[in-house]
């Protein structure tokens, strides 16, 4: 019990971690006078009601006057560095906040996105990750919008694994072997080339399955890892952020294989950790596994879409019966 203990701990942590990584939005400001100062806050909001919904049209929703409206219920802190101005928000609060108006909400875990983006100049081509010049570019922009992203070292033993022509190439068994090493549950490959415009062409990889893809034009280099992020963020959101709906039905979700208590838990944890996930509740244990009870705000769709970000659980169809099923198999 002392290890299951542990472990729900170690969830909690990480799940808190992730959320206080999307709490504070830094905005530049001419002067801290008030007027400036209540400005930037707004903005701020703003900036913040697309993270945690994952999509740029919450702003055309009721939710954004409502949430303006009681500005102040929502900045915690805000701090001055220069003419930087840092403010944090209450990220729980204003996630209920949104759901309780039927505004989408893109909750966590979420998933982590290993990109390997080439930029693809004069030569040969050069991977956006170590010394870059569009890294932070990059990584800012994955910060505005919320999306956990992982960029490579690109050190020798990643330069062995993958060359930027693989990327280009779509070699993906190379790709996916290169990406071992690093924690992640998507892989973004991407090729920015250069010119006017600027295009840069993306697809979003679950081990060899290509879940979304797309070639975007922007007017510079760097706006087109702007155009790139928010492309893939959209999409993302589009597959995992709930706008929760009433709902007295459960969908019974069974599990084989889960063998030890500490599978349980990790299990339980995991669903009852979902985007949209109202409550589960455990319906029947047997030799074989464990059948859980899911109170889902949204689509069967969509709650597969987020089943599938765990890499433990994995459906095992019963080929006896027809169309979609409840049915999977735990791998530990």
């Amino acid at each position: 019990m002392r290890f299951l203990g542990m472990v729900a701990l170690l969830l909690g942590l990480a799940l808190v971690a992730q959320a206080e990584s999307l709490n504070t939005v830094e905005l530049t400001v001419e002067s801290r006078g008030e007027a400036q100062r209540q400005q930037a806050l707004q903005q701020g909001l703003k900036d913040m009601l697309v993270r945690l919904s994952g999509k740029q049209q919450v702003l055309e929703q009721p939710v954004l006057e409502q949430a303006l409206a009681q500005l102040d219920r929502w900045v915690t802190r805000y701090d001055y560095d220069g003419d930087r101005l840092m403010v944090r928000y209450d990220t729980r609060g204003l996630m209920d906040f949104m759901a309780a108006a039927g505004a989408p909400v893109w909750g966590f875990p979420r998933p982590k996105v290993l990109i390997w983006l080439v930029e693809q100049g004069a030569g040969r081509g050069d991977m956006v990750a170590g010394e870059h010049e569009l890294r932070d570019h990059l990584v800012g922009e994955a910060r505005r919008r919320g999306l956990s992203l992982v960029v490579p070292e690109w050190d020798s033993q990643d330069r062995n694994a993958v060359t930027v022509a693989d990327v280009r190439g779509r070699f993906d068994n190379q790709l996916l072997s290169a990406s071992d090493r690093y924690p992640h549950e998507l892989v973004v490959a991407a090729v920015l080339y250069e010119g006017s415009p600027a295009t840069v062409s993306w697809r979003v990889l679950q081990g060899k399955k290509t879940l979304d893809q797309g070639r975007e034009k922007s007017a510079s280099a760097e706006q087109a890892v702007t155009t790139l992020v928010d492309a893939v963020t959209d999409q993302l959101a589009q597959r995992y952020a709930v706008a929760s709906s009433a709902s007295e039905r459960l969908t019974l979700l069974e599990v084989e294989q889960v063998e030890t208590l500490a599978d349980w838990h990790q299990l339980q944890a995991f669903l009852a950790g979902l985007s949209g996930m109202r409550a589960v509740s455990l319906v029947q244990t047997t030799d074989q596994g464990v059948t859980f009870g899911l109170d889902f705000g949204a689509s069967d769709s969509q709650l597969r879409s987020l089943l599938e970000l765990s890499r433990q659980l994995r459906p095992c169809p019963d080929e006896s019966v027809a169309g979609p099923q409840w049915r999977y198999c735990w791998r530990s």
